[in-house]
C-alpha cells in the first residue's frame, strides 16, 4: 500500500512540475489538460485520475509555490536573533520570493489580476500558516519587551494587522504594479524604518 501511495505522489509531482512549465509558457487560459499531459509524458486519462481540471492543477501548483515562499521566509527569519529582526526578515523574504514567482508566472499574473475571488482564495490558503508564524514572533517580541508598544490584549489584533500588511504589499507589488523597483523601495522602508 505504501508503494502505491509513493508512486501516486511521484505521478502527482510530475504532473505539477509539467503544469508549472506549461503555465509559465502559455498562461492559465490558453493551457489545456492535453498540453499538461503532453509535457508530463502522461495520458489525459492519467491527469483526470489525479485532478478534475486544469484549474485544480493550477491551484495545487500555486499552493506549493506559496508554501515554498512561506517556508523560505520562516527559515530565513528564524536565523535572526531578535523578534524585530525576525519580523523584518520574514516580510522582506516574502516580498522578494513573491516577486520572483510573479516574474516566473508573468503571463498567469495578468490573468490572476482579473479575478478578485481567486486572489482571496489564494490568500486564505496560506493565512493560517502566516498568522501562526507572525503570532510566534510577535509573542517573542512582546515577552522580550522589544514590542513594548503592544499590549497583551492587542497581540491577536497585531497578528491580523501584520499579516494584512504583508498581503496588501504582496498584492500591490506583485499583481497591480509592473515596476520591480518598487519592491526594493518597500523593502528598504521596512528594513530601515520610515
Amino acid at each position: 500500500m505504501e508503494v502505491i501511495k509513493e508512486k501516486d505522489e511521484q505521478v502527482r509531482s510530475a504532473i505539477l512540475m509539467a503544469a508549472e512549465r506549461v503555465f509559465q509558457k502559455w498562461g492559465l487560459n490558453k493551457t489545456t489538460m492535453e498540453d499538461i499531459a503532453g509535457e508530463a509524458g502522461k495520458g489525459k486519462s492519467t491527469l483526470y485520475y489525479y485532478y478534475k481540471s486544469k484549474d485544480e492543477i493550477f491551484d495545487a501548483t500555486i499552493k506549493i509555490k506559496l508554501n515554498q515562499v512561506l517556508s523560505k521566509a520562516q527559515e530565513s527569519a528564524n536565523q535572526m536573533p531578535t523578534a524585530k529582526e525576525k519580523l523584518k526578515k520574514y516580510i522582506v523574504t516574502c516580498l522578494y520570493e513573491m516577486k520572483n514567482y510573479a516574474l516566473l508566472f508573468n503571463i498567469v499574473r495578468g490573468e490572476i489580476r482579473m479575478s478578485q475571488d481567486y486572489l482571496e482564495k489564494i490568500r486564505l490558503t496560506i493565512q493560517e500558516k502566516e498568522e501562526n508564524f507572525v503570532r510566534e514572533v510577535l509573542n517573542q517580541g512582546f515577552l522580550s519587551k522589544e514590542f513594548h508598544f503592544i499590549d497583551e490584549e492587542e497581540l491577536e489584533t497585531a497578528v491580523k494587522a501584520t499579516v494584512g500588511i504583508i498581503h496588501a504589499l504582496e498584492l500591490y507589488l506583485m499583481l497591480e504594479n509592473d515596476d520591480p523597483k518598487q519592491i526594493d523601495i518597500a523593502v528598504k522602508l521596512i528594513t530601515n524604518g520610515i
